[in-house]
């Protein structure tokens, strides 16, 4: 059987893997980590945009009732009508948070990307 050394001009897939895990660890540590109580503002960032909508439908829907009673509860469709506004606009706030994480995380990655094709061409 023949043994052969392993090429050291070519990393292999797990050092790279290691590496590229090892240089994520490093930027989330000069970013910070996600607290607790940062999960808690983006918690309540997301109930304020659904109650906000939901309390102003149930208000003029009270004010339509008062002015206009009759078969159509006004109260119940507007409240009904802010509840959907309300998650609409979490929903739009959420997916923008979630893009930025993306294009975060995809930034990262040509900078590894780079910083591998610098260390490839000086090897």
């Amino acid at each position: 059987m023949i043994k052969r050394e392993p090429d050291e001009r070519k990393p292999d897939g797990f050092g790279r893997t290691v590496g590229s895990k090892e240089q994520r660890k490093i930027r989330a540590g000069q970013k910070g980590t996600v607290g607790a109580w940062s999960a808690f503002g983006a918690m309540g960032a997301v109930g304020w945009l659904v109650a906000l909508p939901v309390v102003l439908g149930s208000l003029l829907g009270v004010w339509l009732d008062s002015r206009w009673p009759g078969k159509v509860n006004w109260t119940m469709a507007m409240l009904g009508a802010g509840l959907g506004i309300g998650c609409l606009f979490a929903g739009i706030w959420m997916n923008r948070e979630k893009n930025k994480i993306i294009k975060e995380r995809d930034d990262w990655e040509q900078q590894d990307i780079k910083s591998k094709d610098v260390e490839d061409d000086h090897q």
